[in-house]
Parts: C-alpha cells; sequence; structure tokens
C-alpha cells in the first residue's frame, strides 16, 4: 500500500464496496447487546489502510449501537501501515467519528489480523472491508503473470490452500475476540466460480507493462518472475465453506451472505466526460496506491530503494497509464465483492 496519505487519496474504488455493507453493519450494531457500564462498546476495524474508507462506517456504527457510554475504536493492520496519515485523518477530518464526540477514543494495532489482536470478549462489533483478500503470505509466484485470476497448476492451488487457511485463521482469533451476540461484518474481495474478480483486464495491462522493462532492461526477468500480488479473490462457497463444514459451531454463526458488484466508478466518469487522460492517471493512480508497493518489493536489495527504484516505478506508471488510454473499457474494473454478516454464538 502506498503511504503518506496517497492510498485514501485514490482508494474511491475501496470506499464505494464498503458501501455494499454499510446497512449491515448499522443492523448488526444495533442488534449487539449492550455492554455493561464499566465497559467501552469497542469496533475492531480490521485493515484499516490509511484510515479514509473507516471514517464513514465507524460513525455510523457508533450512531446506531444501542447504549451511550464509552465507546473505543481500534483500528488495525500491519505494522508497515500508514498510521501516521490514519491518526491525523481521525483527529482532523471534519467527516471523523470522533468529531463532537467527547466518549469516543482511537487506538491502534499495528499487527496482521492472522493474529490475534484482542483479549477475550472484548471486542463488540468488527468490520473489514476489502482487506482479507490479502494472504499472511505469498507461498509461490506466478508464472507469467502478476495476479491470481491468472494462476495456474500448483500456484493456483497454493494460493487457494493458502487462503483457505488465512480465512479460518483470521475467523477463529475473531471467535474469541467477539463478545456474545458481537457482530462482524466483512467485505471481501472475491471471485465468481469461474475465477474471475473483475479487474482482469488492469491486471493484464499492468503485467504487460512490467514485460516490457523487462525487454528494456530496466527490469531483470527474476526481479519479474518474483513478482506476484500476494492476493486471492474468494469464490462464495470458499467463504462460506468452514460455515458449511461446522468448523465454528458454537462459536461463530453465518447470519447471512451475499455476493455482489458494481460498476468502475472511474469508467462512468469517463463516459460522461470522455477525459481520457484523467481516466487513465486515476485507474494508474488507483493500481498504484493498492498494488505497485507488492511488485516493487520484489527488486533486488540493491535496486528496492533511491534512484533505480524511482526510474523504475515511473517507467512502469508510464506504460500502464498508455495502456489505460490505448483501451479504457478493457481497463475497467468491476470488482465482486462477498458481504457476510457473522455473529458470535
Amino acid at each position: 500500500m502506498e503511504g503518506h496519505g496517497y492510498y485514501t487519496a485514490h482508494s474511491q474504488a475501496q470506499q464505494a464496496y464498503g458501501e455494499l455493507g454499510m446497512e449491515w453493519l448499522e443492523q448488526a450494531a444495533a442488534q449487539v447487546e449492550p455492554v455493561p457500564a464499566d465497559v467501552p462498546f469497542t469496533i475492531g476495524d480490521f485493515g484499516a489502510a490509511g484510515g479514509g474508507n473507516s471514517l464513514e462506517p465507524m460513525r455510523r456504527a457508533l450512531a446506531a449501537r444501542r447504549g451511550d457510554g464509552h465507546a473505543l475504536v481500534i483500528h488495525t493492520d500491519i505494522p508497515s501501515d500508514d498510521f501516521s496519515a490514519l491518526f491525523e485523518l481521525v483527529d482532523t477530518s471534519p467527516q471523523s467519528y470522533l468529531s463532537g464526540q467527547p466518549g469516543v477514543f482511537a487506538l491502534a494495532a499495528g499487527r496482521s489480523f492472522y493474529e490475534r489482536l484482542l483479549p477475550d470478549g472484548m471486542l463488540s462489533l468488527g468490520w473489514s472491508s476489502i482487506a482479507v483478500h490479502w494472504l499472511s503470505a505469498l507461498p509461490m509466484p506466478i508464472e507469467d503473470h502478476i495476479y491470481c485470476s491468472f494462476a495456474t497448476g500448483a500456484a493456483r492451488q497454493a494460493l487457494r490452500e493458502r487462503s483457505a487457511r488465512d480465512w479460518r485463521v483470521f475467523l477463529e482469533h475473531r471467535s474469541h475476540e467477539l463478545r456474545p451476540t458481537g457482530r462482524l461484518i466483512v467485505i471481501g474481495g472475491a471471485a465468481r466460480d469461474d475465477g474471475s474478480s473483475g479487474a482482469e483486464g488492469l491486471m493484464n495491462a499492468a503485467s504487460a507493462s512490467l514485460c516490457e522493462l523487462v525487454t528494456a532492461g530496466q527490469v531483470s526477468e527474476e526481479e519479474y518472475r518474483r513478482m506476484t500480488i500476494p492476493t486471492w479473490n474468494r469464490t462464495l462457497a470458499e467463504f462460506i465453506s468452514p460455515f458449511d463444514a461446522g468448523e465454528f459451531a458454537g462459536s461463530l454463526e453465518l447470519r447471512r451472505s451475499a455476493l455482489r458488484s458494481l460498476p468502475d466508478r472511474y469508467f462512468e466518469a469517463y463516459e460522461r466526460d470522455r477525459d481520457l487522460e484523467r481516466y487513465a492517471s486515476s485507474v494508474a493512480g488507483f493500481f498504484r496506491a493498492a498494488f505497485e508497493e507488492s511488485l516493487l518489493a520484489c527488486l533486488d536489495p540493491e535496486r528496492s530503494s533511491g534512484p533505480v527504484r524511482e526510474a523504475i516505478a515511473a517507467a512502469f506508471r508510464a506504460g500502464l497509464r498508455e495502456r489505460i488510454a490505448a483501451d479504457p473499457e478493457a481497463a475497467a474494473c468491476r470488482w465482486h465483492v462477498a458481504v457476510l454478516d457473522i455473529a458470535r454464538v
């Protein structure tokens, strides 16, 4: 993820998909039993990134909860997250859930959500939006591409198995952290049954741009071979599988689930204004914010920082913008997401 507030400024797509779970979040917040007077109503924001897409869901969840005692919001992400930008935003934005709320407090947990983050029974409500498709680690690179939809053979199996294990670990930890009647709303990057996520065109353009750098000698073949975005977009069946198997019987219950998608907001704007330069820059900026860091981290150590890295990044961005402009519709992302409402039994 690109830091220094860049992700927040270029994550309108993630925000749009997060809105697909807002109604369920508000309903869940209203159904959780009020906490005792000496205990804060605690919300876990799992995978907060720069915080730009956390303010509104946290505000709405707090407004919908029963009771008016103290509340605590805990933003979680990996240690390298842009926590400085997150807390600056939470503290200064007029849209912050802290604004005018002296009884609400914000904290952070700088650890992966594939680990235990909170004591038993602390969490009243959990929220994770467009985060659980990221894997705890990349089991092996994808041959001749950078994206999970194009994985085949052993690489595809390894990604699927790591994803299944990660999802079960995520649920296991939350099953302990949630209070009785606590709820967890997850919006996860998903795939249709054929394995498509809706972003294949953009990912093809990105992979081709990197291959062009290999041909030009700016990126080595070995560096490109290592470049795989460490994600897996689960099908709805893969999300539901642990519940169907009864693995969390007696601790977690899947209340409802849905597979949803949206048109590409950037492409819709392009169809209205026909501003090709703006469209290409917006889509390339989105890719940079979300995925570029994962790819450039695969450069050889002596090339992974400084002027050489910046030159490679600039060349990649220029090539990607050119490909997006050459075929705007092919680069449009019509992402699929799974929305899940999970209750602590």
